[in-house]
């Protein structure tokens, strides 16, 4: 019999030690378990780097830069891609983005892409000095006839309507690419108008805008609209 409580002695301490030990257990597990102890909001950015070239990429796009060099523009980020035209030494472009891959998008002259390295800071212009305005004269007494301008019988404007677009040449024929036009762009006639006509019989045209320089109006049309009305 003493045997027996012995026994029954010893499991109720066993009981008794493990009940102990769990009650020390269980609060443990819930320290540091408060939301937002340690964790990030997804609106923060996830590092200092990321947040200055997230700036850096807001700050590029609109400023200018300068060819180093005579460069191509093409249509993708790759030396195989379209070319669109090309910039000449020290012509400024108006970049889009802030790169990627060694390539920069660029709005002007004309929308594409060159390489990054080939650019650097355009040259700042200081701006003159306003002169003052002049003392205003007395008008005469009696008004002077104004000449009302001439006018065009058709147009001063016609539509691209190859449908490849134009490329928009230095000189007729042979001269270097300042521009692209797409199918329904429109141009600006030069004023007075000129044209002229290479040996393979093709016309080209002088235009004022988008960008001035030659455009060939077909053989001896068939590149171009009629004439319109420059809105």
């Amino acid at each position: 019999m003493k045997i027996i409580s012995y026994w029954s002695k010893s499991v109720a301490l066993c009981a008794l030690i493990s009940s102990t030990s769990v009650s020390f257990v269980v609060p443990a597990t819930a320290v540091g378990n408060h939301p937002g102890d340690d964790t990030i909001p997804s609106s923060q950015p996830a590092s200092v780097e990321s947040q200055a070239e997230w700036q850096l990429a807001q700050t590029l796009a609109g400023e200018c830069r300068a060819a180093k060099q005579r460069i191509f523009v093409y249509s993708q980020r790759s030396e195989g891609s379209q070319t669109l035209g090309t910039v000449d030494l020290d012509g400024e472009v108006t970049l889009a983005d802030s790169g990627s891959g060694g390539w920069i998008a660029i709005s002007a002259p004309f929308t594409g892409y060159v390489q990054a390295n080939n650019l650097k800071p355009c040259k700042k212009t200081e701006r003159p000095a306003p002169s003052p305005s002049p003392t205003p004269t007395p008008s005469p007494s009696k008004p002077t006839p104004t000449t009302p301008p001439a006018t065009s019988s058709g147009g001063d404007c016609r539509k691209v309507k190859f449908p490849e677009g134009l490329v928009i040449r230095q000189n007729p024929n042979s001269g270097a690419v300042v521009g692209r036009l797409m199918v329904g762009n429109t141009v600006r006639l030069a004023n007075p108008r000129r044209s002229e006509k290479d040996s393979e019989g093709r016309t080209w045209v002088q235009i004022s805008s988008p960008k001035a320089g030659w455009i060939s109006s077909g053989f001896p049309e068939g590149n171009l609209g009629p004439e319109i009305s420059c809105q």
